[in-house]
């Protein structure tokens, strides 16, 4: 624990020596000119309401938005952000941005919100990343996909040190085979938001570690032939901490268990070579911590005016469906279409998600007498020591993988609210999103949804829920005379068995404006 700490006032120094150093970065290569630091700063002031009539607020109304939503019918927020992209210096080597954004929030799971808080700086093709920065998708739409299964939009990004590298050609290959890859190390924020709502004598953890590692190819020249193939693997784990009442996991005994995990220089390293194991693992030891990851893929078409590409993810929780041991079965698919510029319509989005199968239903370690293994049952986003693939009750991941916040809707044979557990990762579902800009002040887009649920594997649902959301939504920018203004209006509903029948709406106003001008 005396590491994280010194790591996090590491990582707050140099934040702070960066920023010191920006007007000393902003002359380079022989501009004499100091850059105007202010003008490049974007201050953003934003106010967002939501209601419903019912016990939630829509899901297209929470999910997607970086976790700065609440799953409860009436809430809402004041936000100020500043910041300045890191693209402003997009013809230097040397680059450099940063951000402060801050939110007050009532109906929201906390009530001061540091959403964001980043500097980085990049050189040619290597870039560091300290504190939390919302990172967006890989391969999608974040406006009209559904979410991605590993590693989305969906919760509060995680404060870490993060080193990208950019897009770089493999030697010898003239850039048709292009190399991109980043890594980092985190530590979660939500320990006490967790110890909080948990229910009495059920699972929550403290203090824990987050790492990431990606490794992207891409094959193919859009400046010579259209078509681009992308293949990637990206991985994610929680780790260190303390957790409690790890034997409890739906607080039926009420009993109290406290394990602190190896926080040390070892469990970084194990974290990285995805080894190790836990105390509690007994005579078939796991890797130590909770390790998940994704293969992605995609094609895309670069046209003159059509744009188009189609992806594919395949989640895997363990070494069980790290390879195809078990097959492929359970993955998101979709597509996605740009058309040219018209004003009716202007992209277009369409996936299909399946995670029923997990490696197949039995789970079986070998023994003395049974010596065969069937690694089955893998039970995506829970893990034993830690409160699943969430942050702060949201999903990391995908939301149609129920996050705990819901929990309370559910009424089955266990009483969940207050758990902090996934109890429905068994689903399929179709997803399509429209958009469209019928004129520049005016954009327009629609999302609907259609899932069929069974729960878990260890409690499955009575029998299967199906689940319907929709969205339509509309963005007003003012061209003239309120320039910089943007008014959204949001109506949501949702229809069916498991988070129920839910209707609201969302008005958000926002004010950009430009530093020194």
């Amino acid at each position: 624990m005396e590491l994280n700490r010194k790591l996090n006032r590491n990582i707050c120094a140099l934040c702070g020596s960066l920023f010191l150093s920006m007007p000393m970065v902003a002359a380079e290569e022989g501009d004499s000119t100091r850059r105007n630091w202010l003008r490049e700063t974007e201050l953003t002031m934003e106010m967002s309401a939501t209601g419903s009539t019912s016990s939630y607020a829509p899901l297209w109304l929470t999910a997607n938005r970086y976790g700065l939503s609440s799953v409860k019918p009436l809430s809402m927020y004041v936000r100020a952000r500043v910041e300045r992209d890191i693209a402003n210096d997009s013809t230097r080597k040397w680059r450099l941005g940063y951000g402060l954004d801050l939110a007050a929030a009532l109906g929201h799971e906390r009530v001061g919100i540091v959403q964001q808080a980043y500097v980085e700086g990049a050189w040619k093709v290597l870039r560091l990343t300290l504190g939390a920065k919302q990172q967006p998708l890989e391969t999608q739409n974040p406006e009209l996909s559904s979410g991605a299964m590993g590693l989305g939009i969906n919760a509060r990004p995680i404060p870490q040190a993060r080193l990208d590298i950019d897009w770089f050609s493999f030697p010898g290959t003239k850039g048709w085979w292009q190399w991109k890859l980043h890594g980092s190390y985190g530590w979660m924020t939500d320990g006490r938001w967790q110890e909080s709502w948990a229910k009495e004598g059920t699972r929550y953890a403290k203090h824990t570690l987050y790492h990431e590692k990606a490794l992207y190819w891409q094959f193919g020249r859009k400046d010579i032939f259209p078509l681009t193939y992308e293949i990637g693997l990206r991985m994610m784990c929680e780790f260190g901490g303390t957790s409690y009442n790890v034997q409890s996991v739906r607080a039926h005994d009420g009993q109290k268990t406290t394990y602190p995990h190896d926080n040390g220089l070892r469990a970084y390293w194990d974290a990285l070579l995805c080894r190790g194991s836990d105390a509690t693992d007994g005579s078939n030891p796991n890797v130590s911590g909770n390790h998940l990851g994704s293969y992605i893929m995609q094609l895309k078409y670069h046209g003159r005016k059509w744009q188009a590409r189609a992806y594919w993810e395949r989640f895997f929780e363990d070494h069980s469906m790290l390879t195809v041991q078990y097959g492929i079965r359970d993955m998101l698919i979709g597509a996605e279409v740009n058309v040219p510029r018209n004003p009716f319509i202007t992209s277009v989005v369409l996936e299909y998600i399946t995670s029923t199968d997990q490696s197949g239903a039995v789970y079986h370690d070998g023994t003395h007498n049974i010596p065969d293994a069937m690694a089955g049952r893998d039970d995506y986003y829970n893990h034993l020591h830690y409160a699943g693939w969430q942050h702060y009750g949201q999903t990391l991941g995908h939301p149609f993988f129920t996050s705990p916040l819901y929990n309370g809707a559910y009424n089955e044979r266990v009483d969940f609210d207050g758990v902090l557990h996934f109890n429905n990762n068994r689903l399929k579902g179709w997803h399509i999103g429209l958009s469209g800009d019928p004129s520049p002040q005016w954009h327009w887009r629609i999302l609907a949804s259609f899932t069929r649920n069974w729960g878990v594997y260890v409690l499955p649902f009575d029998e299967m829920r199906r689940q319907t959301y929709l969205l339509a939504e509309g963005r007003f920018s003012p061209a003239r005379r309120a320039k910089g203004w943007d008014f959204t209006l949001g109506i949501a509903c949702d229809r069916g068995g498991l988070i129920g029948n839910n209707f609201g709406a969302q008005m958000t106003v926002r004010k950009s404006l430009r530093l020194g001008k």
